[in-house]
């Protein structure tokens, strides 16, 4: 049984994208840091250990690193969902989920922080299989935190409204395929609402602390 983990919104200026994001829906956020390879991210707390992820290539065009000239591409017409992820609660389910898969638990640098730590990621099937297998079909990858005090939804928000809870998670795959990547437990236990069009998340709705829930809907991006 696997959790909502987070979502990841590509655009093309962070600072642009974060102002949007945060006129639509009022939810707070904190600066997340920078990913080697000139990729940016903000972060919004979503509650309930579930966060969304606004990133961006930064720095001079000519000096980006393959990976950042490629997410360049993906959002050159806009603001584009690019994934979704679950939490595994134990490195022994990641395993068993990258055994499934075909792929490995991958273990690797992420992003340095505004204070200068850099995080380790966990993640599987790893990278290297993790569009294909999944982001491209609009289905989840899977991460894991040894220390659930390090998830990025409990960082502190200097303004804003706070998400408490993600009441509805809209996407857009194929039911069967779904089920059996995640498993029918998780289907059943996640707020998911299938919808149609390309594959990917289309729009989340979270509950804040005043009581509101807004919306955020974007296309998802052409992987």
């Amino acid at each position: 049984m696997f959790h909502l983990d987070h979502l990841c919104l590509g655009v093309r200026d962070l600072a642009e994208g974060v102002r949007r994001v945060h006129e639509e829906t009022g939810l707070a956020y904190y600066d997340g840091g920078v990913f080697a390879g000139g990729i940016a991210n903000t972060i919004f707390p979503l509650g309930e250990d579930v966060y969304l992820e606004v990133e961006a290539a930064t720095g001079p065009i000519a000096e980006r690193a393959p990976a950042a000239q490629w997410f360049d591409g993906v959002v050159a017409g806009g603001d584009r969902w690019m994934f979704w992820s679950l939490r595994a609660d134990t490195l022994e389910e990641m395993a068993a989920v990258a055994q499934r898969l075909g792929g490995e638990v991958a273990r690797r640098p992420g992003r340095v922080q505004p204070d200068g730590t850099q995080r380790v990621i966990t993640t599987a099937p790893g990278p290297d299989r993790g569009l294909d297998t999944c982001w491209r079909r609009g289905l989840p990858n899977w991460f894991h935190r040894a220390d659930p005090a390090t998830n990025p939804d409990r960082g502190a928000t200097g303004h804003g409204d706070r998400g408490v809870a993600v009441t509805r998670l809209e996407i857009a795959a194929d039911a069967a395929e779904l089920r059996a990547h995640i498993g029918a437990e998780t289907v059943d236990r996640l707020p998911l609402e299938l919808v149609a069009g390309r594959p990917g998340v289309h729009a989340v709705t979270v509950r804040t602390a005043s009581g509101r829930e807004v919306t955020l809907r974007r296309d998802p991006a052409d992987l």
